[in-house]
């Protein structure tokens, strides 16, 4: 009783607002009479869909990854001390069994979800998707005893992702272009996932719903799609920028490696959308599709970025603009512009940077 307190209760507090939003996607927009079919359509959307339940499994990695490091955050708060003094005598299968029923608290509604989804997939005869169920939620739910039994016996030892980054810190020198990237990995985690988790369904969507034969206009109003996603990271970077790399400017570089260097660091940011794009479209785009794919996708996201070199644009007038930009785009593409959209927002982008950058000066609320 006192552990679910310490763990299950405090996890789901932190996490309320999280939950809510997954209980309102899944059951709030829903209505009553339609709640069974439509998630009936969603697991056998993903049993009977390899790429689908391979988006599934990543999200149910990472609701597992949050829900362990919420337990080792525990553990390595300085008011748990005492815990090392109760749970560190524990052995044998009272170890194990207390340290599995810390976890399945936590990761439970995965659980409960994919048992549902396994006995769907059996009854529709997706043997492969029931079995690679079972065995990925058997493996989520053993891995991470071993990891918090490692944390009790060592209690003064960082973990490996702390250790890793460390090393990477040593060896790797980020670069300007990758500071924001950086803290998106580290600080904002959790929008970055729910971004890509997104577009990963946006771009499986789009795809699945395209009438043969394939059609280019099509893959780029549902690519439109997965751009508009990224709107808020783009704002963000606003933020991050006047914040913490402020001094950036002092730096002895040209206006046109600033501008490259801010090119480069949003490619890197969509690469898991090039990536999964040319994995389900390369048997039907050509490299001139792909090549457009990725130019559009960064012309767009930068000339988001340079918008807010306007200091009194604000979040409702930022996203009035995104949506502006979004229906000239839509429009141009299918008036088959595609090249020209392009070139356009290029153009408007590098003008806006060239004339803006060091002219702008941070809000004063941003400062302050």
């Amino acid at each position: 009783m006192a552990l679910s307190k310490i763990f299950t209760g405090r996890f789901y507090a932190a996490n309320a607002a999280i939950f809510f939003l997954v209980f309102y996607f899944f059951f709030g927009i829903v209505p009553g009479n339609m709640l069974l079919s439509y998630h009936l359509t969603l697991i056998r959307g993903f049993t009977g869909n390899t790429d689908f339940l391979c988006l599934v499994l990543l999200g149910w990695t990472v609701y597992n990854a949050k829900c362990a490091l919420f337990v080792l955050k525990t553990l390595s708060a300085r008011e748990s001390l005492y815990l090392y003094a109760t749970l560190g005598v524990l052995d044998g299968q009272q170890k194990w069994l207390t340290w599995f029923r810390i976890h399945f608290s936590l990761y439970m509604p995965a659980l409960v979800y994919s048992s549902a989804a396994v006995w769907i997939a059996l009854r529709d005869k997706h043997i492969g998707a029931a079995v690679t169920i079972v065995l990925f939620q058997a493996l989520m739910s053993v891995v991470p005893l071993f990891v918090y039994d490692r944390k009790i016996k060592n209690p003064g030892t960082t973990s490996l992702f702390i250790r890793w980054q460390q090393k990477l810190n040593r060896l790797f020198t980020k670069p300007l272009w990758a500071y924001y990237l950086y803290e998106l990995l580290n600080n904002g985690s959790r929008s970055l996932f729910i971004t890509k988790g997104v577009t990963g369904l946006v771009i499986i969507a789009t795809y699945s719903l395209m009438e043969q034969p394939y059609e280019l206009r099509f893959m780029l109003v549902g690519l439109l799609l997965v751009l508009l996603a990224h709107t808020v990271l783009v704002f963000n970077h606003r933020q991050f920028d006047d914040l913490k790399v402020s001094i950036a400017i002092q730096l002895p570089l040209p206006l046109w490696k600033r501008y490259v260097h801010t090119t480069f660091g949003y490619f890197v940011l969509l690469l898991p959308e090039f990536i999964f794009l040319a994995v389900r479209t390369y048997q039907v785009a050509g490299p001139l599709d792909q090549l457009l794919f990725i130019c559009l996708s960064v012309s767009m996201l930068v000339m988001w970025r340079m918008l807010l070199y306007f200091p009194r644009l604000d979040q409702d007038k930022y996203f009035r603009w995104v949506l502006i930009s979004i229906v000239i785009s839509l429009f141009m593409i299918l008036g088959y512009l595609y090249w020209y959209v392009v070139i356009g927002w290029q153009v408007l982008a590098f003008t806006i940077f060239a004339t803006r950058y060091y002219k702008y000066e941070p809000p004063l609320a941003e400062v302050q």
